[in-house]
């Protein structure tokens, strides 16, 4: 075991073990502390049914309470304590350090804060430990960030990459010179802006060319309160080893080596009021322990490619919806999704639906270049488009829609 696993998985068991109805029954009979790898892992569809029972401290100490974004299921309840709100600050404090980001810097914060989101809660609050001045312009008015960056002359800004995309096409409406304004970093949360490669996305790289700014990946899981940010080797987000503790497992729950693209099962230290031990994130990712390019040895995890339960089987090739999600990208489509049905056991039915000007025969050749498929591909009205891509009750834009 690493020597942060040393010092915080005991404490972490018998914490758990104690207080947490889920765990204590999952621990019965067990004597002594047992190796982590040892234990079941814990899915989200487990997290969902028995969510009460993870809780390991009365209503009375519950400070927030927060909901996961609900990307493939109904959002998900978790709680926190007052303790667990400054364990979440102290993490995004030193995923800003790792940015570069210091007490002398002013960052726009274009994150909601409402609607039960943990994320702008955790940018605000790690800003706030690190000492930053901290502009809460919230997501919403690409305007009213442009009109902050001018007043106030911040250094930089975090956001999700879309709505960066989306200041950047307002400032070319209204001639604000964005390459050049006092903005030199931004800080990117939600989407994906590297490819498995480490190299920048289409996303990544028209961000960075409209705002002229370094640009950094994060990720993060509301269920772990924990994110995990580059610094600017940009060669995957640190760990935080006092706080979390990662596993890259396959198919068969056996731990993969580094650099192997396998499922982030997760383990916090430090929680009080919902610890979890083995979650399966669903998200697949390499973990990288060799020392960074910055001088840090702390793991670094890798862009993600996908989630677990999104990986297609397409006529004998395995891939992930983010390979054809880039490829279309590529090809200078926006409005798009690539919808996936069962066809049989061996093999999914994939569909590429758009809204543009595109060449079909072009897209397919792209797809089959990239991707080695030929999926069924499709023109069609703006309004479907929409309806797939945000449904009733979204809280995020989609581009893979499973009906798997």
């Amino acid at each position: 075991m690493s020597s942060a696993l040393d010092q915080h998985w005991p404490e972490t068991f018998r914490y758990a073990n104690k207080f947490s109805p889920f765990y204590r029954e999952m621990f019965r009979g067990r004597k002594g502390v047992p190796p982590l790898e040892t234990l079941p892992t814990v899915d989200k569809k487990v997290l969902s049914e028995r969510n009460r029972d993870f809780l390991c401290v009365p209503r009375s100490r519950i400070a927030e309470i927060v909901t996961t974004s609900g990307t493939t299921g109904k959002p998900l309840l978790w709680q926190l304590t007052a303790n667990d709100v400054k364990r979440l600050a102290v993490n995004e404090k030193i995923s800003f350090q790792c940015a570069g980001l210091t007490p002398r810097d002013t960052v726009l914060v274009a994150v909601a804060l409402d609607r039960c989101f943990i994320a702008g809660l955790a940018y605000w609050q790690g800003l706030r430990e690190l000492g930053c001045a901290v502009v809460r312009v919230g997501a919403s008015s690409p305007l009213l960030v442009l009109e902050m960056i001018g007043r106030v002359q911040p250094t930089a800004i975090v956001a999700v990459p879309s709505f960066l995309r989306v200041i950047a096409d307002k400032a070319r409406d209204t001639k604000f010179d964005l390459t050049h304004c006092s903005v030199k970093k931004a800080v990117c949360i939600g989407e994906p802006i590297r490819d498995g490669e480490f190299i920048l996305n289409l996303s990544g790289r028209a961000i960075e060319k409209a705002w002229g700014a370094k640009i950094f990946s994060t990720y993060g899981v509301t269920e772990l309160a924990n994110s995990l940010c580059e610094c600017n080797a940009g060669q995957g987000g640190h760990l935080h080893d006092q706080q979390l503790h990662l596993e890259i497992l396959d198919d068969d729950s056996n731990r993969l080596p580094d650099g192997e693209v396998g499922e982030v099962v997760a383990t916090t230290f430090g929680v009080e009021a919902m610890p979890l031990i083995r979650h399966r994130t669903g998200d697949c990712a390499a973990l990288f322990s060799a020392k960074c390019k910055c001088g840090r040895t702390t793991p670094r995890l890798g862009p993600v490619v996908g989630r677990k339960n999104q990986k297609l089987k397409f006529k004998g090739t395995s891939l992930f919806p983010s390979m054809l999600q880039a490829v279309l990208e590529e090809a200078g489509l926006e409005k798009f999704a690539v919808v996936a049905r069962r066809e049989n056991e061996l093999s999914d039915a994939v569909e590429i639906l758009f809204h543009g000007d595109a060449k079909i025969p072009a897209l397919r050749d792209a797809v089959q270049a990239r991707a080695k498929i030929t999926p069924l591909i499709r023109r069609v009205s703006l309004t479907e488009i929409e309806k797939l891509q945000l449904p009733p009750e979204a809280r995020k834009r989609r581009t893979f829609v499973d009906l798997r």
